[in-house]
């Protein structure tokens, strides 16, 4: 059923996920020019790619923008879809210390330049509350079909 409370909540997570990648994560600004880092490299200020890979992280949000949405869809297998919001919940954990981590490394790239986190810092956190509240609605949801199970 399509109309539960928490397939808004896993959309919710599918639609704040496709905002992870669409724009830039982070800015470095250094003397005067400007730096972006996006899920797939980074930029400088006329979009020629610099040395950072960041395929895994490219990887990493399509893997939970596709999930998150398949998840939505598996409203007949809670079981599944309990497991499946337990593991986008490790992605996202995941998600912020590769943020962390390509940051870092961009900016030791760059000693002394400015580096401005995005608001897509957030996206995750907030993915992961929103996740374990889908994860108790669905939880409740089979418990209280077990219990129908038994009185019958």
């Amino acid at each position: 059923m399509l109309q539960r409370s928490q397939t808004l909540f896993l959309l919710g997570v599918f639609i704040l996920s496709l905002f992870l990648v669409t724009g830039p994560i982070a800015r470095f600004t250094l003397e005067g020019s400007e730096f972006i880092l996006k899920h797939t490299g980074l930029f400088n200020e006329a979009g020629e790619k610099l040395g950072v890979v960041t395929w895994p992280l490219s990887v990493l949000f399509i893997s939970v923008v596709v999930l998150a949405f398949l998840n939505i869809f598996f409203y007949r297998h809670r079981i599944r879809q309990m497991r499946i919001a337990v593991f986008l919940i490790l992605l996202n954990a995941g998600m912020i210390g590769m943020m962390f981590f390509y940051t870092f490394v961009s900016s030791k790239q760059f000693e002394g330049a400015l580096l401005m986190h995005q608001w897509r810092f957030v996206v995750p956190p907030i993915n992961m509350i929103l996740l374990y509240f889908a994860f108790r609605r669905i939880r409740r949801d089979e418990l209280l079909v077990k219990a129908f199970d038994r009185i019958r």
